[in-house]
């Protein structure tokens, strides 16, 4: 069995987008909440003009074009949030038509067992963190750093395939496709139709490569 990775090609981009929409709060949670608005989502980095973001731009959430968006909506994914996006660039707004793709769907699919992740939890400190950070911002949180990942076959197939087309994996700040998508997306990007993307397929019975 296999599943897919698909992202921006971080290796050869310099965006770095924010969200910069007090509207955040409507995907960001990994809760699965239904919502539909009219006016995009702002996300902003200053630094980068509109012309060399790519067709995927990552910042936890994925900034998508139209003509993505329209491939992963046709798989009719479960538990993804699909928002109107408009990047906020160098060079003023970008005119591109763009979706953020928020992955809510969350899928208890780790091998544990076979894993290496260390987790740390560490703590608010003025020194390292700034004394102006707000309030609800200076408490504990965990990093991990996954040196190893397996997921389970065995529990993958149990998922139903409406849940493995676009999910996060439980425990883990990682997610996947399915193999149909990344079947139609990945000739786009041979023929340039799709730019700036990265990905590759990968057998269950394998450890996932960090790409």
């Amino acid at each position: 069995m296999k599943i897919a990775k698909i992202n921006e090609a971080l290796y050869a981009s310099n965006a770095m987008f924010m969200s910069d929409d007090a509207r955040a709060y409507l995907y960001e949670d990994i809760d699965y909440i239904p919502v539909s608005i009219a006016a995009p989502i702002i996300w902003t980095d200053d630094n980068v003009l509109a012309r060399h973001v790519f067709d995927i731009t990552n910042a936890g959430d994925l900034s998508v074009t139209a003509k993505v968006a329209e491939i992963f909506m046709s798989f009719d994914p479960y538990g993804i949030t699909v928002l109107p996006n408009r990047l906020d660039c160098a060079d003023g707004m970008s005119e591109q038509v763009r979706y953020v793709i928020a992955i809510n769907n969350e899928i208890d699919v780790l091998d544990e067992d076979k894993s290496h992740i260390e987790r740390k939890v560490r703590h608010y400190d003025p020194e390292e963190h700034g004394y102006d950070l707000p309030l609800e911002e200076r408490g504990s949180y965990v990093t991990e750093r996954i040196d190893e990942l397996y997921l389970s076959e065995e529990k993958m197939k149990k998922v139903p395939k409406c849940k493995r087309h676009i999910f996060r994996v439980k425990g883990v700040n990682v997610f996947f496709f399915s193999t149909e998508i990344y079947d139609v997306v990945y000739p786009l990007t041979l023929n340039e139709t799709i730019y700036g993307i990265d990905g590759g397929e990968f057998d269950l019975s394998n450890r996932i490569p960090k790409l």
